[in-house]
């Protein structure tokens, strides 16, 4: 970890032993991945990556002890709904109990009986009301705590700077595709923007986010509804084609491709141009192993940024 460091010129911070440890020991594969990837892109490690790393890694971590607390009030909800609805059913019968009572009284004395009848019923009444109130009240709390957790749960799929699914949704998505189907006809794919160090050297890592957000916007807009779009880490996306064959998906890429490349972006608070932005990427067929699947674009999308970068490469 020392060596890291020192090779990189990190400040010896807590957030970046943190994160180092995670990528050193394994403990966080998604952290991990991250610091791998910058460590064989161009930007490579400095403060700014670090706090990056860990930023993305807090705002999209489902923290297992905030789930426990929402499932343990949920628990607890359905636990005070079992409760009233038996206390009203004792309540039923209690009260079917004393008319009987009463009724077998009737011939005796007409008039008290008819008075007792009329307690019973109010008492009666008040109590469903009470047991009403607090069935009402409690399935409020539960629709919240629901709410509450389908927003963490959304949370934690989500990239927080570009709203794409994150890496996580992502490798989900893969896995239920492989279940359903054995990934037959679908075909995953690693993008990586080209030069981005430069854009963040010249003109800074607020600049450098817009041009992420504005890929991520692009890509999306551009690809069918169907192919689904994620931010996998740093500058990179990662796509899968539920459909079609390896080369309708690399046409469909590369077109997205070429037309980003015509485009030319200025930067916001000077208005200097930050120019044209490409990205190179790799598309191999999902096989029944989504990792070796994710390893192969991974080893294409290699190979199209040795060959001279803004290009898709396929496998054979």
């Amino acid at each position: 970890m020392g060596a890291l460091i020192f090779t990189h010129g990190l400040t010896p911070s807590p957030r970046a032993y943190t994160v180092l440890h995670a990528y050193l020991c394994g403990d966080d594969p998604h952290m991990a991945s991250a610091v791998t990837a910058r460590l064989r892109g161009e930007e490579g490690l400095n403060d700014a990556v670090i706090a990056r790393i860990a930023a993305e890694a807090t705002a999209s971590e489902l923290r297992p002890a905030a789930l426990s607390r929402i499932a343990e009030a949920l628990e607890e909800r359905i636990a005070d709904c079992m409760t009233a609805t038996g206390a009203s059913r004792d309540q039923v019968e209690s009260f079917g109990t004393a008319l009987d009572k009463e009724a077998a009284g009737f011939e005796r004395d007409p008039q008290e009986t008819l008075r007792r009848i009329v307690v019973l019923t109010r008492d009666a009444v008040e109590a469903s009301r009470l047991v009403e109130a607090q069935l009402r009240h409690t399935r409020q709390e539960a629709d919240s705590l629901r709410s509450d957790l389908q927003r963490a749960r959304r949370a934690a799929e989500q990239d927080h700077l570009t709203g794409l699914p994150n890496r996580r949704s992502f490798e989900g998505r893969l896995d239920a595709i492989v279940t359903g189907r054995g990934g037959a006809d679908a075909v995953v794919g690693l993008i990586d923007i080209d030069d981005f160090k430069q854009v963040n050297d010249r003109f800074g890592h607020a600049a450098g986010d817009r041009v992420l957000k504005f890929v991520a916007s692009f890509l999306r807009a551009q690809l069918r509804r169907k192919v689904m779009v994620a931010r996998f880490g740093g500058e990179e996306f990662a796509l899968v084609f539920p459909d079609g064959t390896l080369h309708d998906a690399m046409k469909e890429l590369d077109g997205v491709r070429e037309r980003l490349s015509q485009r030319t972006l200025i930067h916001q608070e000077s208005g200097e141009q930050i120019g044209h932005v490409t990205f190179s990427a790799g598309l191999a067929l999902l096989g029944g192993d989504p990792a070796q699947s994710l390893s192969s674009a991974d080893g294409l999308l290699y190979e199209a940024k040795k060959a001279g970068k803004n290009r898709v490469s396929i496998g054979s």
